[in-house]
């Protein structure tokens, strides 16, 4: 089976587990990767945007993708996030996943400096001549950067870009399906699970997310194969339970990231810690007990 064809799945976007002293945590991650497989994930993706890659060197970051393949085991898919401010600096990661374990590398554009459309191109064509592994393209909503579908259509046309991670809202996810060349060998992802249903109706068959990625990967599991086997109204209404759990756990509590909700729940569960990388703040005492009461109140388990 092609790199391609196993990305239409559904792929958690991991937590980082820290110890209290802010270093990484490889008892932790190895409980997370484990705790998710069991539940049926066949593909892990480490160091995006919810797995803080940003915060970590590359020591680190060799050493979280080595804990997840040994976790992970041989057969399973393993994507590392490479993301940096040049295209030297992508290319190293992409070295360094390689060399860790990692089977495909995901990277946004650099973000730091505003690029042209010509200086994006640049830099993916010459990840796509240099870089260690197969890539996946990743258009984030934190980048300051969108790679819209005329330039994509040339990036995808290159053999080591696999797929296109589109985070972003239905109208884009609409515009970037109605654009792209469809005989082009890559796979599009969803990566937001606040449309994760509707990306499904619009023909979306891959997904990475990382709040249902990491504390409802049963649940989400259930929705994408509820779908593919035309149960359409059942995967609708275990969708919209999602969204509601979701929706407060996100929004409801005074944290601008929902990665802090996050690794509260699976405090909660014994999985790993709550603490981020400084200065983001970890959830405090007082609302571990509110997740504790909403988990209640939706009936959700490990």
């Amino acid at each position: 089976m092609t790199i391609q064809e196993r990305l239409k799945c559904v792929t958690p976007a991991l937590a980082t587990p820290l110890k209290k002293d802010g270093s990484f945590d490889p008892e932790g991650m190895t409980k997370l990767v484990k705790y998710v497989m069991s539940k049926g994930m066949t593909n892990i993706f480490v160091l995006g945007y919810a797995g803080e890659v940003l915060a970590f060197s590359r020591e680190e970051r060799m050493q979280i993708i080595k804990t997840a393949r040994a976790a992970a085991g041989p057969k399973a898919l393993l994507i590392a996030g490479t993301m940096d401010d040049s295209t030297n600096l992508i290319l190293q990661h992409m070295k360094d996943a390689k060399e860790s374990g990692a089977d495909v590398a995901l990277t946004t554009p650099t973000d730091f400096v505003h690029c042209t459309d010509e200086e994006l191109e640049s830099c993916f064509m010459r990840l796509a001549k240099e870089a260690a592994l197969p890539f996946i393209i990743y258009n984030c909503p934190e980048n300051q950067h969108y790679i819209e579908p005329s330039l994509m259509n040339k990036l995808l046309k290159e053999e080591k870009i696999v797929g296109l991670k589109e985070t972003s809202n239905n109208a884009k996810i609409q515009q970037m399906l109605l654009n792209l060349d469809p005989d082009l060998d890559a796979t599009m992802m969803s990566g937001e699970e606040f449309v994760f249903y509707p990306a499904m109706a619009l023909g979306v068959k891959a997904f990475i997310m990382g709040g249902p990625g990491n504390i409802l990967p049963a649940q989400s599991m259930e929705i994408w194969k509820d779908y593919k086997a035309g149960r359409h109204e059942d995967a609708r209404d275990k969708y919209m339970k999602m969204l509601g759990f979701l929706s407060e756990l996100y929004f409801d509590l005074p944290y601008p990231t929902m990665m802090p909700q996050i690794k509260a729940v699976l405090e909660i569960w014994g999985i790993c810690g709550r603490y981020m990388t400084h200065p983001t703040a970890a959830v405090s005492d007082e609302h571990m007990e509110t997740i504790k009461k909403l988990l209640e109140k939706y009936e959700i388990n490990p």
